[in-house]
C-alpha cells in the first residue's frame, strides 16, 4: 500500500515540477519588477515612465512568442520549448542589469521577459499539462495553479529583501538564478509530448482553419472579455479602493488580500467543474467577480463600509484564483490536442490586446471623469457579459472534459524513461 501512495505521489511531480517553473517565470519578470523599477529609477535618475516601458513591450511581445512556442509545443513537445525559453529569457535579464543607460534597460528586460511570458507562463505550462495528463485535467490544473499562486508571495518580498541588500543590480543576478533554479527541472525532466491529431474535433485539419471553427471563435471571444476585465480590475482596484474611502494602506492590504484569497478558490476547482461542468462554472467565477467590483461601488456609497472592502478581497480573490485554470480548461476541451500550443499563442495575443485596451480605457474614462469609481463599474459590465455568452452561447460544450488524446502512460514513467 505504500508503493501505491508514493507511486501516486510520484505521477504528480511533472505538474508539481511545472508548478514551480511557473513560480519562477511569473516571480522573476512580473512581480520582481514591480519592486525593482523604483530603486532603478532611485539609484541611476532614469525616469521611471522609461522603465515601464520595459515591461509594457514585454508583455506585448509575449503573444509572439507564445505563438512560436506553441508551434515547436505541437510539433516536438515541451521540452525544446521549456529549456530554450529559459535559457534566453535568463540571459538577456543578466544582459539588462549591466544595463549602462535606460533605453538599453528596456530593450534586454523587454526581450528577457517576453521569452519567459512567451514559453514558461501559463500559457505554455497549462497546455503541457493537459497532455501529461488528460483524464485528470482538472486535478492536475489544480495542482499547477495551486503551487503557481505562490509567485507573487516569494518573489516580491525576495526582491524588496535583495534590493536593500545588494542594490538593484546584483538583486536582479540573485533573482535571475532563482528563477533558474525554479524553471530548470522542469525543462529538463518534464517531457510533455507533441500533439496528436484527434478524430472528430473542431479543429480537426490545419491551425488556421481551426482559427475559423466557430467553438474556437467563442472561446477566444470569451476569453477576450474576461481578459479585458481582469487587466482593468488589477490596474485600477487599488485607486478604486481609495476613491471609495479608503486609505492608501488600507487600500494595498485589500487588494493585497485579494491576491491571497485565489487560493481558496483554486482548491475547489476539482469539486466545482465536477458538480457544474466547465461552462457553468466559469459563468459563476464571472458572476462572482462582477459582485465584486460592484461592492466597491457600493462601499464608495457608504463612505467605506469595512464589511464591503472584505467582500471585494473574498470573492474578488476566489474568482480570480478560479479564472487560470478554467479558462485553461476551456481552452482544452475547444481546441483539441493537434494545436493546443499555438491556439494557446493565439490566445495570449488576444488576451494581450484586450487587457490593454481595457486598462486603458477605463484609466481615459477615469481622467475624463475626474474619479475611477464611475468607470470601474464597466468592469463589471465586461464580466456581465462573459456570463451572457457562457450562459447563452454555443460555441463550445460544457460539461465534463473529454481526453484531449489516448495516451495511457504515467507521467512519472514518462520522466523515468527519459
Amino acid at each position: 500500500m505504500g508503493q501505491d501512495r508514493r507511486g501516486r505521489l510520484l505521477d504528480w511531480l511533472p505538474v508539481a515540477l511545472l508548478g514551480i517553473a511557473t513560480i519562477g517565470a511569473y516571480g522573476i519578470s512580473q512581480y520582481a519588477i514591480g519592486t525593482l523599477l523604483p530603486a532603478i529609477a532611485a539609484a541611476e535618475a532614469w525616469p521611471s515612465g522609461t522603465l515601464a516601458g520595459g515591461y509594457a513591450v514585454g508583455i506585448l511581445l509575449q503573444g509572439p512568442v507564445a505563438l512560436l512556442a506553441g508551434r515547436e509545443f505541437d510539433r516536438r513537445g515541451s521540452r525544446r520549448v521549456l529549456l530554450p525559453a529559459s535559457l534566453i529569457g535568463c540571459s538577456m535579464l543578466l544582459v539588462a542589469s549591466m544595463a549602462p543607460n535606460a533605453w538599453s534597460f528596456v530593450a534586454c528586460w523587454a526581450l528577457g521577459s517576453a521569452a519567459i511570458g512567451g514559453g514558461l507562463y501559463y500559457s505554455m505550462t497549462m497546455p503541457a499539462t493537459v497532455r501529461l495528463y488528460p483524464e485528470r485535467r482538472a486535478q492536475a490544473l489544480s495542482v499547477l495553479t495551486l503551487i503557481g499562486a505562490l509567485a507573487a508571495p516569494l518573489f516580491s518580498p525576495l526582491a524588496a529583501v535583495l534590493v536593500e541588500a545588494l542594490g538593484w543590480r546584483s538583486a536582479i543576478r540573485a533573482l535571475v538564478l532563482v528563477a533558474a533554479l525554479c524553471v530548470l527541472p522542469a525543462a529538463r525532466f518534464v517531457a510533455a509530448p507533441a500533439g496528436v491529431p484527434v478524430q472528430g474535433t473542431a479543429t480537426h485539419g490545419g491551425w488556421t482553419e481551426a482559427l475559423r471553427s466557430p467553438a474556437v471563435r467563442w472561446v477566444l471571444l470569451v476569453t477576450a472579455i474576461g481578459g479585458m476585465a481582469n487587466h482593468a480590475l488589477l490596474l485600477h482596484q487599488v485607486g478604486a479602493l481609495r476613491a471609495a474611502g479608503l486609505s492608501l494602506a488600507a487600500a494595498s492590504a485589500y487588494a493585497g488580500a485579494r491576491g491571497g484569497f485565489q487560493i481558496l478558490g483554486r482548491l475547489t476547482l476539482a469539486p466545482l467543474t465536477a458538480r457544474l461542468g466547465i461552462r457553468r462554472a466559469l459563468a459563476l467565477c464571472h458572476a462572482l467577480a462582477a459582485t465584486a467590483v460592484l461592492s466597491v461601488l457600493l462601499l464608495a456609497a457608504q463612505g467605506g463600509w469595512a464589511p464591503l472592502a472584505l467582500y471585494f478581497a473574498v470573492m474578488g480573490g476566489v474568482s480570480m484564483g478560479l479564472l487560470s485554470p478554467l479558462n485553461g480548461l476551456l481552452q482544452a476541451e475547444a481546441y483539441g490536442d493537434e494545436w493546443l500550443g499555438r491556439l494557446s499563442g493565439v490566445t495570449v495575443i488576444v488576451v494581450s490586446v484586450a487587457g490593454w485596451l481595457g486598462s486603458w480605457g477605463v484609466g481615459l474614462a477615469g481622467d475624463a471623469r475626474g474619479s475611477i469609481v464611475g468607470p470601474f463599474a464597466a468592469i463589471a459590465g465586461f464580466q456581465l457579459v462573459a456570463v451572457a455568452l457562457l450562459v447563452l452561447g454555443s460555441g463550445a460544450q460544457g460539461g465534463r472534459p473529454r481526453p484531449v488524446r489516448d495516451n495511457k502512460a504515467s507521467p512519472a514513467n514518462e520522466i523515468s524513461r527519459r
